[in-house]
């Protein structure tokens, strides 16, 4: 900690990429979106827990930058794991750029984040705002736009409270329910992610293993068409993917090659088209390791992520089971609520000093609030004796005579003014 707090002074802006090996383990890795959002900045130092000066080369201020200060455990997944988030202000306190740090997402879908503009939702808006500002998720990449909102509305609660340090204390019925829910989300996500890690696992041991039948069917499929190829793969028990094109999309090197084999049927034109196969095949062979590699990190990731979730809900139980054995009483009279919340106070305080007069003034409220409460208990159920008598006389009057009873009220219900 002391020697986070003394760093101070580090180069950004212009000099970004030359100085980024001096920055702070826990701002380095924000330092491109810093740079982005506020280009003049060329140096930060330290204003509190989790909270930098920004500064330009001169040593004005220009904003702050606030860091997260909350555990990895109460972050949202993304798609392959969670997002640390800073949020830059200007000097006029409100957001100046959401900044994205330390992640394990494919770098694919924090691109469309940007591309999207998703960042810049919460600019010029004040930290109170930030809690309650509507934000929608970016399609495509819909895992990793939510947790990063999830972020940013943490952050900014985590600053607006008073208390930084608050005790733990029972879920409520509406927290238990986003948490179950996301547990069951994340498991569907696995069961996912395992299905497209075995396909792949089997598509790539086809690949290692039977060159020769993977690049005719390839050929077959550039050729003769998709059933050919389908029918081909049956055949020899072999993973063909046929997968329909999403919008008007340009035709492959390989397919124009195709193309122009089938209309010459040259020789120059055949070696050309089995040249583009040959590549197309080897490119896979490149690719689908990193893309398994990719599903296995995500997998694993949910899976911790629903070990923290359900330690999290069995914990909160066993809080909320401690709370129901011991609760606190409550009054219905203000008086009464008052004068239980002195002797909480009280009782609170003796714990921590054991003083003897403490518990002495402990003591005499105690007894003023049992000798009261027996006072309360005594008068109510004498009320209720003299309403039980009350009660037993009109009946007792009704089993008497039903039939006068009866033309009374009648009378009373029919009778002028």
């Amino acid at each position: 900690m002391k020697k986070l707090l003394i760093t101070c002074g580090v180069i950004l802006g212009s000099a970004l990429a030359a100085e980024v090996k001096n920055l702070p383990d826990n701002i380095k890795h924000f330092s491109r979106d810093m740079a982005k959002a506020m280009p003049e900045a060329a140096k930060v130092e330290p204003a509190g827990r989790g909270i930098y000066h920004v500064l330009n080369g001169k040593s004005a201020k220009l904003g702050k930058l606030y860091l997260e200060r909350i555990s990895n455990d109460d972050r949202k997944m993304g798609y392959a794991g969670t997002i640390e988030i800073a949020v830059l202000f200007g000097n006029d306190d409100k957001v100046a750029g959401v900044l994205i740090g330390k992640n394990q997402e494919t770098p694919s879908f924090l691109n469309r984040v940007r591309a999207a503009k998703f960042l810049q939702q919460w600019n010029r808006l004040k930290m109170s705002e930030i809690p309650n500002q509507e934000v929608d998720a970016v399609s495509g990449a819909t895992y990793s736009s939510e947790a990063i909102k999830h972020g940013v509305r943490k952050l900014a609660e985590s600053y607006l409270s008073k208390d930084e340090k608050t005790p733990p204390k029972a879920l409520t019925k509406a927290e238990r329910t986003a948490i179950e829910r996301e547990i069951i989300q994340l498991e569907r996500k696995v069961k996912m992610h395992e299905r497209i890690y075995a396909s792949s696992e089997r598509l790539l041991k086809q690949l290692q293993t039977r060159k020769d039948d993977e690049l005719q069917l390839r050929f077959l499929a550039a050729v003769e068409g998709k059933d050919a190829a389908a029918e081909f793969a049956k055949k020899h028990n072999m993973m063909y993917f046929n997968h329909p094109r999403r919008g008007p999309a340009k035709k492959s090197k390989t397919e124009l090659l195709a193309e122009k084999y089938k209309a010459s049927k040259s020789e120059a034109d055949l070696k050309m088209l089995k040249d583009a196969i040959l590549a197309d095949y080897e490119g896979m062979l490149l690719r689908v390791p990193p893309h398994n590699e990719e599903h296995a990190k995500a997998m694993k990731a949910s899976q911790a992520r629903i070990e923290v979730l359900k330690k999290k809900l069995g914990e909160n139980a066993q809080e909320k089971s401690r709370a129901e054995k011991d609760p606190h009483m409550k009054f219905r009279s203000p008086e009464a609520q008052a004068q239980q919340e002195k002797i909480e106070k009280l009782a609170e305080v003796y714990r921590n000093t054991k003083n003897p007069q403490v518990l002495a003034a402990l003591k005499k409220e105690v007894t003023k609030q049992v000798v009261g409460g027996i006072a309360a208990m005594s008068a109510k159920i004498t009320k209720m004796e003299q309403d039980a008598d009350r009660l037993q006389k009109h009946l007792d009057a009704l089993l008497e005579d039903p039939e006068a009873v009866i033309q009374k009220r009648l009378d009373a219900l029919t009778a002028g003014k």
